[in-house]
């Protein structure tokens, strides 16, 4: 048996204290190594993330050669992450730009990751890890929360499967994890005392002859006497060998071993160590607020952002992946497993909100500036000219198929224009175009192509149009929120409707809202709501009908950032009936205002706003209010009535059947399993016969009932960091500091969307799929006053095929390709095909990290596929 001991670092970047705090201490630890590297053959691991390169060089500039040096030889190894996330609430796609982040750092230095996916502190994994990681060339995780304990196989080392397939060497650390071999003697008593302790750990699970001994800890510097420490330990262990040596030289070692190894499989998330270590699973709804604003964004960035520039460059020449990297960098800043699940300071926190905020305005100027290229927007050219400006609702599509229906715009008039300046002219001595007709209450200019609409809001702002060679031209615009019938617009298609003129009389639009008092219907759906605040929804067509259909619910919590310890009774909220908002005939929508008792007779606000759309199965729920308690925790829970349900979820490159954890009393003892669990986009429950899914925006901890209820989690409000006396999870989890911030006061919102249908079936997940982009990424428009010319459709960007979701469409990291990526939700192998407008000349086969594989045939615009069972398929075209 070889101990294979490994020097290293467990570095949270931000935690107790923020990032700038631990930079300042990283500093003086890599000093250290590089004036006093490793002995020949040893190294010193940095966490397995690159993002220590950076901040040590953001102080350290003038070492770059040095560290690029050490990282070359194997002294230093970091990598392969650019930071080390939680990996159960970001989406698959996070996960690899994370990847391709870290990938990116190293390479800048010319150096390379060990090969190994290192995931030491993880709160739990996802299933679909083992084919990330063989997407970047990976056969080896090595992890630690969320597997281990007697409900998986013993040892140290499994076969682990994805959904689709791919399998990895799963490398288990023991219960220690990270911290085994920490702080190792030189005194040969204790060494041998520690080896005893340690012997049943390392040797008694060893399955692969091989074992990894951490040898670190959290924000460690390099063991002082570590020379002389594992010569103790090597004579304690005898006749064991022991020796100092790197992650990568374990690795191939542990790989070779396992060839003939006779290994257990496991399959499925990991996300049960309960009894063998603490798992930390909830932490879910901490900060909630938080996940949902990184969820926005990532679906800004995935389905706007990199399609829409990939797109423009493809047009233009000119690429704008600089500015896509430098927006993901804001976002995945806020992934590690202490900032995205919200179990860190309140400081720590604000810096979250900040980078999203930073990331959001980056994002959102990235896809307009791409929006601009592809309509043909000359910005210079129209601040020259006003009298010239004839202005188009510009409607954009974020989905790879064709769609149509109803979709919310925005629409602007003039109200006059604003100089700035002191050397600004007179207001009425500017030349600027005015339209002087008020849209009617539900009366909006002609918009060709389009038969339909309603006015839904109305606002004044400030419209500014930005040039690169002029101050910015500022109109005060009356902006309307409209909704409309819209025409079909192509898959990742930009389509320019031109505005103007007198509004022709409203067309008919098929299964119209109409709305009566306390009631809307759409012919497929029915939503009442009673004097009492009671609501109930029908399906028209199966007759199912649902009363009590939305709800709020409120616990007291005495829990820590990362455990809830609910007491005591739910208190279910009430409601003080109905306002009719909409009326129709394309959006109904109905208001009610909920009192919910919280805490020492305090109660939380909220609105809770049922909407239809014309034509559309999906009752939407928009929820906001306001919070002014403590320590409690707020729920919306959805009724189904589905008995007994199988429940699915969404997660990271495609739904899973998720059960409910079962643990025994001995195991709850060192921490009790929640029953909440992970929430990406939906969460399907559906028996034998029919099924319903919730879909959201953003938030992260949903419950499943036996009775069918679906319960999601709103506010979490607690005000400690870490408590040593919770019966759930006894012992601190982290430093003990007050985080008041955690309370979450003031404002809160969820927006949900609701389907009743069948048992779950190829067709079913198929149409979830496509009601979730309806609601989460729909097709949208604004109306662009600039434009001198109507532009020609632009963009087009089409995936065709049962069973195939999308998932990417970005410009390569190098630039030569544009990326084409989806997963097949089926248990069964389906043939796709992919389609570009403008035609390609040139496509391959790629792993998720880019490397370009086998030639695929082009058949003009078009290149066919075949992705296997739950597979995921990177396709490279040019």
């Amino acid at each position: 048996m070889l101990i294979h001991v490994l020097s290293h670092t467990h570095w949270d970047r931000e935690w107790y204290q923020p990032a700038g705090r631990f930079r300042q201490r990283l500093v003086p630890l890599i000093d250290e190594l590089l004036d006093e590297p490793p002995p020949d053959g040893a190294s010193f691991l940095l966490d397995g993330q690159a993002v220590v390169l950076q901040d040590y060089l953001a102080m350290r500039p003038e070492r770059s050669a040095e560290l690029s040096a050490a990282l070359r030889r194997g002294a230093l190894e970091a990598g392969p992450w650019l930071v080390l996330a939680d990996e159960l609430i970001p989406g698959g796609e996070a996960l690899v730009r994370n990847l391709l982040a870290g990938r990116r750092v190293l390479r800048a230095m010319r150096a390379e990751a060990p090969p190994v996916l290192y995931c030491p502190d993880a709160f739990g994994h996802p299933a679909a890890l083992p084919e990330l990681a063989r997407g970047f060339g990976f056969e080896m995780v090595v992890a630690w929360r969320g597997y281990g304990g007697r409900r998986w196989p013993s040892g140290d080392a499994v076969r682990w499967r994805a959904p689709s397939g791919a399998t990895v060497l799963l490398y288990h650390l023991p219960p220690s994890g990270y911290e085994a071999g920490a702080s190792l003697s030189a005194d040969q008593a204790e060494a041998r005392a520690r080896w005893e302790a340690l012997r049943p750990d390392v040797v008694g699970r060893a399955r692969l002859g091989v074992v990894l001994l951490p040898n670190g800890a959290d924000h460690h510097a390099r063991q002082r006497d570590l020379g002389a420490a594992v010569a103790a330990l090597r004579r304690a262990a005898a006749p064991e060998a022991v020796q100092q040596g790197s992650l990568a030289a374990f690795a191939a070692l542990a790989l070779e071993q396992a060839r003939a190894a006779p290994l257990d499989e496991v399959s499925g998330e990991l996300r049960d160590s309960y009894g063998y270590t603490w798992t930390l699973g909830g932490t879910l709804a901490t900060r909630a607020y938080q996940k949902r604003n990184a969820a926005t964004l990532e679906r800004l960035l995935v389905r706007e952002v990199e399609p829409w520039a990939a797109l423009a460059a493809r047009r233009s020449g000119v690429s704008r992946r600089s500015a896509v990297q430098a927006a993901w960098h804001e976002l995945l800043l806020c992934h590690p497993h202490d900032t995205l699940c919200g179990c860190s300071t309140d400081q720590v926190a604000r810096a979250f909100d900040a980078r999203i905020e930073s990331g959001m305005a980056q994002a959102a100027g990235v896809r307009d500036d791409a929006l601009a290229v592809l309509t043909g927007h000359d910005a210079e050219a129209a601040r020259r000219q006003p009298d010239a400006w004839r202005p188009h609702l510009v409607l954009r599509n974020p989905a790879p198929q064709p769609r149509s229906g109803v979709a919310i715009v925005t629409l602007t008039r003039v109200l006059h224009h604003v100089a700035v300046g002191p050397g600004s002219p007179p207001e009425e001595a500017i030349v600027a175009p005015r339209d002087g007709r008020r849209f009617g209450r539900r009366v909006v200019p002609r918009i060709d192509g389009v038969m339909a609409t309603q006015v839904l809001a109305r606002e004044q702002v400030h419209e500014r149009l930005e040039s690169p060679r002029a101050y910015p031209y500022d109109d005060l615009v009356e902006r309307t929120t409209v909704a409309i019938s819209a025409p079909e617009v192509a898959g990742f298609e930009v389509r320019a409707l031109a505005v103007g003129g007198k509004a022709k009389p409203g067309a008919s639009v098929p299964y119209p809202v109409r709305a009566a008092s306390g009631s809307l219907t759409n012919g497929l759906i029915s939503v009442d709501v009673s004097p009492d605040g009671t609501i109930t929804v029908q399906n028209l067509a199966s007759g199912r009908r649902m009363v009590g259909f939305v709800t709020l619910e409120d616990q007291d919590d005495a829990g820590d950032l990362y455990t809830p310890s609910l007491r005591g009774e739910v208190r279910v909220g009430k409601s003080g009936g109905a306002v009719l908002r909409h009326k129709g005939p394309l959006v109904g929508a109905i208001e009610t205002r909920w009192q919910v008792p919280v805490r020492y007779h305090e109660s939380a606000t909220a609105a809770i706003t049922l909407m239809l759309y014309a034509g559309s199965p999906i009752i939407r729920v928009f929820i906001s209010g306001a919070n002014a308690a403590c320590d409690h925790r707020l729920r919306v829970r959805f009724a189904t009535g589905i008995q007994a349900p199988t429940v699915r979820a969404d997660a990271a490159f495609g739904p899973l059947e998720r059960r409910p954890l079962v643990i025994d009393a001995e195991d709850a003892a060192m921490e009790v399993a929640p029953p909440t669990a992970p929430l990406h986009r939906y969460v399907t429950l559906s028996n034998a016969e029919r099924g319903a899914t919730v879909i959201s925006d953003g938030l992260a901890e949903y419950e499943g009932y036996e009775n069918g209820n679906i319960a999601i989690t709103l506010v979490r409000a607690v005000g400690e960091l870490s408590r040593s006396d919770l019966p759930e999870r006894p012992g601190h989890a982290g430093w003990p500091a007050p985080v008041p911030g955690a309370q979450c006061p003031g404002a809160f919102g969820a927006n949900f969307a609701v389907w009743f249908h069948g048992a779950w079936s190829e067709e079913v997940v198929s149409i979830i799929e496509r009601m979730v982009q309806d609601v989460l990424t729909p097709v949208t428009g604004t109306l662009n006053r600039w434009l001198l010319d109507t532009p020609p459709d632009a963009g087009g960007l089409t995936l065709h095929g049962r069973g195939l979701v999308f998932s990417a469409a970005r410009e390569s990291e190098d630039g030569d390709w544009l990326v084409l990526r989806c997963v097949n939700v089926f248990d069964r192998a389906v043939t796709g095909r992919w389609e570009v407008a403008g035609g390609l000349r040139e496509a391959r086969a790629s792993r998720l990290d880019e490397t370009p594989g086998a030639p695929i045939p082009v058949e003009g615009a078009a290149v066919a596929f075949e992705a296997p069972a739950r597979g995921v398929v990177t396709i490279l075209v040019r």
